[in-house]
């Protein structure tokens, strides 16, 4: 099956879920991601903002603002780049790119190569569709396999419903595998 086929099937898959089961297998994919470790040692949670039937972050990232639990950066889309933006109220998000909700871009708020070595950061990221070896086939634009290529020593965990694993991803040398994925179903490593 073609890449554009492949994404389209899965979409759809996760597009049929009910809002009520999005909400349900979302929450799950928050209790076993908040039980690992890596999660737990991040102090900065670099989080997209989630966008149709994504696995849901919106109200999660509501719930780490309030508690100031984690330091929250979100990503803007500059050209073909993606970059991450400190959060520090929901205030500081406002649509942007295809409708999705995006900090203001900010130098002093710029998730950078330093902070990276500096701090311990967990990446959250988006996609199409997984397979069990970690494969990954986001929307088409490469904004995530290029920002994991940037920042190589972020650890980074995919959130996905279980309807989104697929058989086999076909992967080209370009491609970022997360370090792991996150399904309501459990952890794939």
């Amino acid at each position: 099956m073609e890449k554009k086929e492949l994404r389209s099937r899965y979409l759809y898959e996760r597009n049929c879920l009910s809002a009520r089961e999005r909400k349900e297998k979302s929450a799950e994919i928050w209790r076993l991601l908040k039980e690992e470790t890596v999660y737990q040692n991040a102090g900065i949670l670099l989080v997209y903002m989630d966008y149709r039937s994504e696995v849901m972050t919106t109200e999660v990232v509501k719930e780490l603002l309030a508690t100031g639990e984690k330091r929250i950066f979100a990503p803007k889309v500059e050209g073909m780049e993606i970059r991450f933006y400190e959060v520090r109220e929901m205030g500081d998000l406002s649509e942007g790119y295809q409708g999705i909700l995006e900090p203001e871009k900010s130098a002093d708020r710029l998730f950078t190569a330093q902070r990276a070595e500096n701090e311990k950061a967990l990446i959250l990221v988006p996609g199409a569709v997984f397979d069990r070896e970690r494969g990954r086939m986001g929307y088409g634009k490469g904004f995530y396999d290029r920002y994991l290529a940037a920042f190589p020593a972020l650890y980074s965990a995919a959130l996905a419903f279980s309807c989104q694993i697929a058989k086999k991803v076909p992967i080209e040398p370009h491609d970022r595998k997360p370090d792991m994925i996150v399904t309501e179903k459990g952890i794939i490593r």
